[in-house]
């Protein structure tokens, strides 16, 4: 960042429809502000976040030239998302909006208003200036796996910008559907053996056809499909044969069934995904209509996903035989049928129902493309459940990795996400647009590092979940090695784990420095919780709305992620006179930057060391591991703190002035 010198501060103070008319006079706070700082324009509202009140601000940001907004009144996450929106969509960045919350238990008065109102305005106008970036980035998308998910990758991609799809097998089913289209190149016989590089132009190695080559591309797409895998055991040994087919075989099959009859047999497999639920219904469907007499036997039938319902109401009036069946089922074949006996649940269990048919059907499992594990390592992306691409992380649906310019579309992050393929491309669509003009405008947030304080250590570079760290070498940086660390601002997600983790102090995170969080924790009530803002700070205004007063002796200190919760916060915290210090992260292996709570774990267990060895109690520390809307959990771990400081009693490390 740098120092703006072209501060245009808009200061919004809302009423909430009369909320805080018995409590805090808006016309003194605004006399008073006025009269202290330095800002363009203020103004009172009965209810800001209204529609007419908002497209007033739209109008004010354009006839004062506003670059920075101050919104004063209640903080509900809702509101806040509304006004960040509203407030970039007018060419004002997220980070030049703050918030203060004017229904502050203890401070719901005229002079706590005012006092909280000018702490906020002092940092926002000695805060620098966002610095834009124009980075050039190559628009060319390289697909990975070229079967028809990755053929349906690349046909929406390459709308708008080249593709080239590479597959390691020759035979892939989507090559007819792509070559010779506009803007796509397909290569086979090749393998990803490399890859190094920042988003917007990534370095890419290739093993083609026994031959080392390499390509540059500006993003990168995986649609390496899960493949089908039949086992036996599922079905009591049965093999498969002319009577009976895997359900891979017989999409694959195209032979004329009219007038047969066909049984798909579903639950005994693939019992975690949907994907043999939507494939055995739509090809129920086709040969329905074909004239075949087809019938699915199933112990649940699975519908939870986007137009499966209206597939199996399809199904059902076209005339297919739905068949509920319980336990086991025995599979017995001739030369001339195939014979299920089962249990039917809701008749008398006196002997098993025998269907006999022209041919058997059994859904498959599936198991992750042979190439899977090699790919990942090469590009450094991290695998979940059963082997597949992607962790189990709500944060990265549906198709983002751990490193930003890669991403997932179909069921090489799972088959379940196989008959989610349209939407999954329209996102990563959207995804790597952003590199289609070859131009890309970005703010400058990334953390900066002081070339003099880096030691060149790598612990930066180790840490990094997202792989955005480069070493720079420049006779111009002034330190022993004439070298430092550098973050791309295309790769960096601004989780901050990287600053929070260098031993001499040379990274600082823009809006998050060290010199900003500690000033909030300079007057400490009884209780300091550092939360992380995806997981403990939502959690904290959710748990408001339900125990106010719980939070009257509690300071939140918002971070990026918790992965910024530098193991000097919670010793300054104690230091200025907190008795007690919680750290509100994500639950394990859910954290939107891959492993910041995990940090944060291994950093209070420092300090708890530390305070041990200077003979104070390493249970004024803990964590907290919550989820955005666990508000009562929230309300608990407070509760269960506050009961333990006072047990414990008041710290005797604080520093007295």
């Amino acid at each position: 960042m740098s120092k703006n010198t072209n501060i245009r501060l808009g200061v919004y103070l809302c009423d909430c429809e009369g909320k805080l008319d018995q409590s805090i006079d808006l016309n003194k706070v605004k006399a008073v502000i006025q009269s202290r700082a330095d800002f363009e324009y203020i103004r009172i509202a009965n209810l800001l976040c209204g529609t007419l009140e908002k497209e007033k601000i739209v109008q004010e940001i354009d006839k004062y030239s506003l670059n920075r907004l101050l919104i004063a009144g209640c903080t509900d996450p809702f509101i806040k998302r509304q006004f960040t929106v509203l407030a970039e969509e007018n060419g004002i960045n997220r980070y030049e909006v703050e918030f203060v919350n004017l229904l502050i238990p203890g401070k719901e008065n005229t002079e706590g208003a005012v006092s909280i109102i000018n702490e906020v305005l002092l940092q926002m106008q000695t805060r620098g200036a966002v610095v834009y970036e124009e980075i050039d980035v190559l628009p060319e998308v390289l697909v990975i796996g070229c079967g028809t998910e990755g053929a349906a990758a690349a046909l929406a991609v390459s709308e708008n910008q080249p593709v080239t799809v590479v597959d390691n097998d020759t035979f892939r089913d989507g090559i007819s559907l792509i070559e010779g289209k506009k803007n796509i190149t397909v290569k086979t016989g090749v393998k990803v053996v490399g890859l190094e590089g920042f988003p917007g132009n990534f370095l890419v190695r290739f093993l083609d056809n026994g031959k080392h080559a390499k390509q540059s591309f500006g993003a990168i797409i995986i649609a390496l499909e899960a493949q089908p895998s039949f086992d036996p055991i599922k079905y009591n040994g049965v093999e498969l044969g002319e009577r009976i087919l895997s359900l891979s075989q017989f999409v694959k099959n195209d032979r004329d069934y009219a007038g047969q009859k066909v049984t798909f047999i579903l639950g005994q497999a693939d019992q975690d995904s949907l994907l043999s639920y939507a494939t055995a219904l739509s090809n129920a469907i086709a040969l329905q209509e074909k004239g075949a007499d087809v019938s699915i036997l199933y112990d649940d039938m699975k519908v939870s996903a986007d137009e499966l319902e209206q597939d199996y109401e399809l199904a059902r009036a076209r005339g297919v035989n739905f068949l509920k069946y319980n336990g086991d089922l025995q599979i017995l074949t001739t030369d001339v049928a195939a014979t299920v006996r089962y249990w039917e649940p809701f008749l008398p269990q006196i002997e098993q129902i025998r269907l006999i048919s022209d041919y058997l059907v059994l859904a498959e499992d599936y198991v992750p493309h042979p190439d899977t594990a090699d790919l990942a390592v090469v590009l450094d992306v991290r695998t979940g459940p059963g082997g597949f691409f992607q962790e189990d992380n709500v944060h990265f649906l549906p198709v983002m990795s751990n490193r930003e310019g890669i991403y997932f579309v179909g069921s090489c992050h799972g088959p379940i996400h196989g008959i989610e393929l349209d939407k999954e491309v329209e996102t990563a669509k959207a995804e790597v647009g952003r590199f289609a003009s070859g131009n890309i405008r970005v703010p400058a947030l990334q953390p900066q590092v002081t070339a003099e304080q880096c030691a060149v250590c790598l612990t930066c570079y180790r840490c990094c979940p997202h792989h955005a760290i480069e070493i720079v070498h420049d006779e111009s940086l002034n330190n022993m090695y004439n070298s430092a660390a550098r973050m791309n601002p295309l790769a960096c997600r601004r989780c901050g784990t990287c600053a929070a983790e260098c031993p001499g102090k040379a990274i600082q995170l823009p809006f998050y420095s060290d010199e900003e969080i500690l000033q909030k924790v300079s007057k400490p009530p009884k209780l300091v919780a550092y939360a992380c803002e995806n997981s403990g700070t939502l959690a904290a205004e959710f748990a408001k709305s339900l125990q106010p007063e719980l939070q009257e002796n509690l300071q939140i200190v918002s971070v990026p992620c918790s992965g910024k919760i530098d193991a000097l916060f919670l010793l300054k915290a104690l230091e200025q006179g907190a008795d007690g210090v919680l750290l509100l992260v994500c639950h394990k292996e859910n954290c939107k930057y891959v492993w910041g709570n995990e940090r944060a774990d291994k950093r209070k267990e420092q300090v708890q060391r530390r305070l041990a060895e200077i003979g104070l109690e390493g249970d004024r520390v803990d964590i907290v591991h919550l989820a955005a809307n666990q508000g009562n959990q929230f309300n608990a771990s407070v509760r269960s703190m506050v009961d333990k400081i006072n047990q414990l009693g008041s710290n005797p490390g604080k520093v007295i002035k």
